[in-house]
């Protein structure tokens, strides 16, 4: 039987390197070897988004507007892709509209393509204006479904969702398996149904974590899913996803395999020797986590739970929280896990395990969850939960500052530092709206360094960041 065959996205640039090292690789490790993936024959590139905007600043001492002019200049003959977090943008908290379009402008104007757009309770009230102002710019607004299980995840509720996606105007659909959830014959029926009830282009895009990856994206290219996401071999498996040559491999004759495997040989050596520079981020997991199929808690955001407990020398709490964070999901009404909503529950989790009783002490952010503030809630909330937060419901500290006042601010800050004023400048505005804090210590130091530990990046929740 022929298959169509799926177009290829390389991800080692972004979701790989964020999987496996933290996100800590240097635009200047990645410079020498841009022009040889160029010449792959890949149809995107994901290179920006995620975790890697404030890791610029944070950790690299790097503007990632600047590394993005890099990217657009040495992809001449590929497509740009980076992960957007809806109405979050590259942020954790909540942006207007004002501020999500130039964003997006700016992000279309430095090369972006693509732009893979996702919420995490799967709310598309919060992806609805990014899909238009994307679709302003005339690039490929992505609509994205975060995969899950639950008793109020089935197939329906997965159809009737990607519809409405389509419907609101995304031109393709991302089937996004941050966990590694999707299981081969359950994503093979999907994909079926999906393609059979959609007119715009289907991607997958699952990690490696449960050891699933290497068949589900199989089922899914026999499906015909037309385009799948792998990481070069040097950065795959594991956290992060299947290897682009091996994914190759699988659905290609060698006589009729139009990707150069000699040059991936090549790419691949090159990464290889990176990672070396960053072991010190790597994570723990040396095979596939099959409990991530019971518990549902990312690969990643274990590893720093488990780092937070040796922290605070509670590390026989450890079986407790993971017990913990599937009867919170449960609670709160199935939230897929993924940012914002893996750091949240995660770190009530973490409250509920250290007070030694459920919900004693409470996190705003999770107050803000199940009283609806981050989006509509997929399931039901426990009666009792509701309750419980109800009296802890506080206001919404989201100011929704006007893009003229951010300026006027950066402008006042640059002033009172002595500091050239570049805040006419968009991309400068945008790191400041954005990261205020980090921004100003990048402005005042060029020379900074930060050994900043891994935990800081998740803004006072400790966890998973996708």
């Amino acid at each position: 039987m022929n298959h169509k065959k799926p177009t290829i996205t390389e991800v080692v640039l972004r979701d790989g390197q964020q999987s496996l090292i933290a996100t800590r690789m240097k635009t200047d490790d990645m410079k020498p070897i841009l022009s040889k993936m160029d010449k792959v024959g890949y149809s995107s590139v994901e290179v920006w988004g995620g975790a890697t905007y404030d890791c610029c600043l944070r950790f690299l001492n790097e503007d990632p507007w600047d590394r993005l002019k890099i990217f657009k200049k040495h992809f001449k003959n590929t497509k740009l892709q980076m992960l957007l977090r809806g109405k979050n943008l590259v942020g954790y908290k909540e942006y207007n509209n004002e501020i999500i379009s130039l964003f997006i402008k700016n992000s279309a104007k430095h090369g972006i393509n693509i732009f893979r757009i996702f919420d995490a309770l799967n709310d598309i009230n919060n992806i609805k204006s990014s899909i238009e102002f994307v679709n302003d710019e005339q690039q490929n607004s992505q609509g994205t479904i975060c995969y899950t299980t639950s008793p109020v995840h089935n197939e329906k509720y997965w159809i009737n969702l990607a519809k409405n996606i389509e419907d609101i105007g995304a031109k393709s659909l991302a089937i996004k398996d941050m966990a590694g959830l999707l299981r081969p014959k359950v994503c093979y029926e999907l994909v079926k149904k999906l393609k059979k009830n959609l007119n715009i282009p289907l991607h997958l895009h699952t990690h490696s974590t449960t050891g699933l990856a290497d068949a589900t994206n199989f089922k899914a290219y026999e499906a015909g899913v037309d385009n799948l996401d792998t990481s070069i071999s040097s950065f795959s498996n594991l956290y992060a996803h299947t290897a682009t040559e091996s994914l190759i491999s699988m659905i290609y004759d060698d006589k009729k395999n139009p990707f150069n495997l000699n040059l991936l040989s090549e790419i691949s050596e090159y990464f290889q020797s990176i990672r070396n520079k960053y072991k010190e981020y790597e994570g723990s997991l040396k095979g596939a986590d099959i409990n991530m199929l019971i518990n549902q808690v990312p690969g990643g955001m274990l590893s720093i739970l488990e780092k937070q407990l040796l922290d605070l020398n509670k590390q026989n709490k450890y079986k407790d929280l993971i017990k913990e964070i599937p009867k919170i999901r449960e609670d709160v009404g199935y939230v897929p896990l993924v940012t914002p909503s893996s750091q949240i529950v995660g770190a009530q989790a973490l409250m509920n395990v250290l007070d030694g009783k459920r919900y004693k002490t409470l996190n705003k952010e999770f107050v803000d969850l199940v009283m609806g503030k981050y989006g509509k809630i997929p399931g039901k909330v426990s009666s009792k939960l509701k309750k419980r937060v109800e009296s802890f419901d506080l206001d919404d500290d989201n100011d929704f500052i006007l893009v003229k006042e951010h300026r006027i601010n950066l402008s006042k800050f640059f002033k009172e530092n002595a500091l050239k004023d570049i805040s006419k400048q968009d991309t400068h505005l945008l790191n400041f709206i954005l990261f205020p804090k980090e921004s100003r210590e990048f402005y005042q130091s060029k020379n900074k360094v930060s050994m900043n530990d891994i935990i800081e990046l998740q803004e006072g929740f400790g966890l998973y960041i996708e």
